[in-house]
């Protein structure tokens, strides 16, 4: 009684220490992502947060109506944009919730101080479900501790949910984590399957708030294939896909982001999987309910023959219904997923290539964002391939697919982060265990369990020797053939006994070998505790020396907002850069506010959203020609780029941050301009989209030296660069990071044309009628097969 009640106030101990490090795990979560609100104040970061931000602040001032039917004329002016239909408002929606309630409780609360704070808040969010989807796996608390302890700080979840990062990952990655916990969550038993109505309203979530929603659609789809080819289709799997296929599909094509989405689950290649797999299960729940009504039941070969002849009959009908279908009716890979099965990632369209983040992904970055949850990561997976359940073929699918697409694309690194985080807990959950159960056989009566189990070694050994096919024998065998259990004895390769026993099928050197392995293992207590014990502790110390410290300091470095930095004065001071933010406060305060601003598709969103003003194109990239006409203006020559420019722009804005010691600015860029230019408008400048080009020693080719881009960049600057005849310098920032140029002879013909056609562009293209000429020569860009 007195050992029960010492057991009992031990577990609550534990208990109680594992709640502790939960919640210290999820203040780490929202404390590690506030670099920047420290260093910064509340500031929205980079480049899409800034037309996250400012869509939020639209819903909220208009309401959710006003937003589905906006029609942005700032936008890819003369185009515009409709917004309600290109874009996912799970994260606006999201926000606007949150502020309308918090509102209530802080009136001070604005806006941007939700949009700041939301990526903190949602991080620790997914922390706490990936560590419920690490118990759902492992069933094994420790190991969901450590998993939420990992994700918490893990830097490839940092990377899309720091404070200020206000984009659509800083969401998806929540609902992400929670569609799979509910998912697995409802294959546990047969009583669980309602679970999977909860995984459809998270997956509809996840559909409205990033178009990653392909991945956890197939995914899902991928595992409940793999159940019934591992043979564990089961009843609750079939209701469970079920309603999670059925409530997740109707909630994306009727739901908040249905502009988007469409009919695709049913017509894109990318989405077909999944559909094929409901149909699937339905016939097999077909089959187990013909063979329900049957007296006899059926053997193994007559339940072969009727599923075959079910899906046969299936097959049939499936095949008449897709040749009545019109032509085009499926549609294409899209060019980024295209890019994830193809060698390099290289997609055939210049436009998706330019992107840093859509190239393959080097292996040291795996280390970089995953440190030592890289090596921990490998080791659970392999804990996991064991003792086989639902939940477990879960994770070694997600494993598996997940880090096959984190190599393709740098942008996926993240999706791997909640599976690696899964599998780092199950390797230390299972060496806590072993050492428990280890600690705890000493405690009753190691000696006498090691005799028991030297015991029965021995005599599985003995077993082995004799040919013996016993279960015991064959479950445990002992050392090498000729020896004893002790080890006794050679049993060489000329050993006529050995060679029958190979010949029919008996342990091989290797399987022995390993065989007086796991015997050592079981009948040494001390090995058991002492191994995990130095192993637990060797993990401790690199995670409390070196991984800590690296996720801390990365996490930093990850909440450098980019549209302002850090660096030193000439003294050595702290000082903040902020060339950007000056640059689009000139353009907000020394520009009319229907001025028109060119720049290149990056900064199209910070233009709009601190400056204010028009752009030409930004990050949404929904229209390759028109970046294609944007590329040809900037790399043309003077003259060239000057004949259209006069027509779109009333200020050109280029980066030129090379000036203060960083060389990814627009001159980098420039070569990509070209070639996405070239894919459209061929005459671009009369050179080959490959000689547009900077040498190693930093020459220019003559096709660069000559173009528009070139000479705003070197003008005044360099003095061999020489003056602008059609173009004017209007500000040049504090650092000479940002420099803005005034077009000369703008057409006002041009400008009256364009707001006299209003909205009537939301329904054609809107070019004026003096940019026909230069529109004849394009051709519309062809994704080259490959």
């Amino acid at each position: 009684m007195k050992k029960r009640t010492v057991m009992a106030a031990v577990s609550a101990l534990l208990n109680l220490a594992r709640g502790a490090a939960v919640a210290y795990s999820l203040y780490l979560a929202v404390t590690i992502r506030l670099f920047a609100v420290i260093n910064y104040g509340r500031v929205i970061h980079e480049f899409d947060p800034w037309f996250n931000y400012r869509a939020t602040e639209y819903m909220v001032e208009h309401g959710w109506d006003a937003f589905q039917a906006w029609y942005d004329t700032k936008a890819w002016y003369p185009l515009g944009r409709h917004v309600g239909s290109t874009t996912y408002p799970g994260l606006q929606l999201t926000s606007w919730a949150i502020y309308e309630v918090g509102r209530r409780i802080d009136p001070a609360l604005t806006v941007n101080d939700v949009c700041v704070l939301l990526p903190a808040g949602f991080g620790a969010i997914a922390t706490a479900f990936t560590g419920l989807l690490c118990w759902e796996c492992t069933r094994d608390a420790n190991s969901a501790v450590a998993a939420t302890f990992f994700m918490a700080i893990l830097p490839a979840h940092l990377m899309r949910s720091v404070a200020g990062g206000y984009d659509n990952e800083s969401l998806a990655i929540s609902v992400i984590v929670a569609t799979f916990f509910f998912w697995v969550r409802a294959l546990r038993s047969a009583s669980s399957w309602p679970f999977g109505i909860l995984a459809g309203l998270t997956y509809i979530c996840m559909v409205a708030a990033w178009g990653g929603y392909v991945f956890v659609l197939n995914l899902v789809g991928l595992h409940a294939l793999a159940l019934v080819l591992c043979g564990r289709y089961s009843p609750q799997l079939h209701k469970a896909y079920s309603c999670w296929y059925v409530l997740g599909t109707a909630g994306a094509v009727l739901g908040p982001a249905r502009y988007l989405v469409g009919w695709q689950p049913f017509q894109s290649m990318e989405q077909l999987g999944p559909l094929g797999v409901f149909g699937g299960l339905q016939l097999l729940w077909l089959c187990e309910l013909i063979r329900a009504r049957r007296e006899r039941p059926y053997n193994d070969a007559e339940l072969l023959a009727l599923r075959a002849k079910v899906f046969g009959a299936a097959a049939v009908l499936a095949a008449i219904g897709i040749m009545s279908l019109p032509p085009g009716f499926f549609g294409p890979l899209s060019a980024r997923v295209r890019g994830l099965f193809i060698k390099h990632t290289k997609t055939g369209n210049p436009l998706v290539d330019s992107v840093a983040e859509h190239q393959a992904t080097p292996l040291s970055i795996y280390w970089q964002y995953y440190h030592l949850c890289a090596m921990l990561g490998v080791a659970g997976f392999f804990f996991n391939c064991f003792q086989m359940t639902d939940a477990k073929l879960f994770i070694v699918v997600y494993s598996l697919v997940g880090a096959y697409f984190s190599s393709k694309m740098i942008r996926l690194v993240l999706l791997l982060s909640p599976a690696a985080c899964v599998n780092s807990g199950a390797f230390i959950g299972g060496l806590v265990q072993i050492l428990l159960d280890a600690h705890a056989e000493i405690i009753s009566g190691g000696a006498t369990a090691t005799a028991t189990a030297t015991a029965t070694a021995t005599d599985a050994g003995a077993a082995v020797r004799a040919g013996s096919s016993s279960k015991a024998g064959r479950a445990v065998p002992g050392a090498r053939p000729g020896t004893g259990a002790g080890g006794g004895g050679d049993g060489g390769d000329g050993d006529p006994t050995e060679i029958r026993r190979r010949s029919d099928g008996d342990p091989t050197p290797l399987s022995s070998e390993l065989a007086e392995l796991q015997q050592l293992w079981e009948e040494n207590v001390e090995m058991r505790r002492s191994c995990p014990l130095m192993t637990l502790g060797m993990v401790f110390l690199l995670v409390l020396l070196r991984f800590l410290p690296h996720c801390f300091g990365l996490a930093e470095a990850i909440s450098e907002p980019q549209i302002m930095m850090r660096g030193r004065d000439t003294k050595g001071n702290t000082i903040v850069i902020d060339d950007f933010r000056e640059a689009y406060w000139w353009l907000r305060d020394h520009t009319p506010e229907d001025a028109r601003v060119m720049a290149w598709w990056d900064y199209g969103y910070q233009i709009n959203g601190v400056g204010n003003r028009t752009t030409i194109a930004d990050g949404n990239t929904w229209n390759h020609e028109h970046i294609a006409l944007l590329g040809k203006c900037l790399t043309s020559d003077e003259k060239t780029s000057h004949a259209i420019t006069r027509h779109l722009a009333d200020y050109v804005l280029i980066w030129t941050t090379r000036y203060a010691g960083m060389y990814s600015d627009d001159l980098a860029k420039s070569p990509h301009m070209a070639r996405i230019g070239a894919s459209v408008y061929a005459d671009r400048i009369g050179c080959d989209a490959p000689q547009f080009y900077m040498d190693r020693d930093g020459k220019p080719s003559d096709c660069m030296r000559e173009s528009l881009l070139y000479r705003m960049h070197s003008y005044r600057l360099d003095p061999l660069a020489p003056k602008l005849e059609h173009f004017e310098e209007a500000f040049t920032t504090t650092n000479r990071m940002v420099r803005i140029y005034k077009v000369l002879d703008v057409s006002e013909e041009s400008r009256a044309w364009r707001t006299a056609k209003g909205l009537e562009c939301a329904r054609e293209e809107c070019y004026p009628p003096a940019l026909a000429d230069t529109l004849k020569l394009k051709q519309s860009f062809q994704l080259k097969s490959s």
